[in-house]
């Protein structure tokens, strides 16, 4: 039986403290909790997997020197649960957005539909979506309109969260477009912060699957 060890994000602990506070009582139940993932060096055996939500965490455990860790994506994690109590959220129609760094988890993006259908949500699938997503926020974004392309072709070598704030908002509000219900569910906290940029409504599957976002 393996041994879990729940690494929290930091980014969504200082965005959504209620939410985080709730899901760490929880998981604190069977679990104990680790600090951050770049801070806490503690070696991490075969016996044990390392629960994460965060993709930044996910990488930063993987790199590793000592080897990668086993590790356990926590929607994956929650959706194995027999006993975990849903919070209902039927009243939610929404698009997912995949976040490019799991694109090749699909185990993920399984994961978070089957939790949101637990939950009652109505769920309206994009075309860009599991393995065909291009977009994380101000991380990653493959734009098709021309006048964006041009724009990334101005800012060579340059990561899209170091160009000016404009240009980040232009860059964003052409995913924005993309999304044909109002309300975005986010697995991703760079995904999370580029929706709400471009003036998008979007929420992290934490705060649902928590009870804390407020229809």
């Amino acid at each position: 039986m393996a041994n879990f060890l729940y690494f929290p994000s930091c980014n969504f602990t200082a965005a959504s403290p209620e939410a985080a506070k709730r899901l760490q009582a929880y998981l604190s139940q069977t679990m104990p909790t680790a600090g951050c993932c770049r801070v806490d060096k503690r070696e991490l055996g075969p016996e044990t997997t390392a629960v994460y939500f965060c993709q930044a965490c996910r990488e930063t455990l993987e790199a590793r020197p000592e080897g990668v860790p086993t590790t356990q994506n926590l929607f994956v994690y929650l959706d194995s649960l027999a006993s975990f109590d849903w919070p209902d959220y039927s009243a939610l129609t929404v698009n997912v957005q995949d976040c490019w760094r799991d694109r090749e988890h699909p185990e993920i993006a399984d994961a978070v539909r089957s939790v949101l259908r637990k939950m009652g949500v109505t769920i309206v699938e994009m075309e860009e979506n599991r393995e065909k997503s291009v977009y994380c926020g101000n991380l990653h974004f493959e734009p098709r309109k021309p006048e964006n392309q041009a724009l990334l072709a101005q800012f060579p070598d340059t990561p899209i969260f170091k160009m000016p704030d404009d240009v980040q908002v232009q860059l964003m509000r052409e995913q924005l477009e993309k999304y044909t219900c109002g309300l975005v569910v986010t697995t991703c906290n760079r995904c999370t912060r580029g929706v709400e940029a471009a003036g998008g409504n979007a929420v992290h599957l934490v705060e649902l699957v928590t009870g804390t976002y407020k229809v």
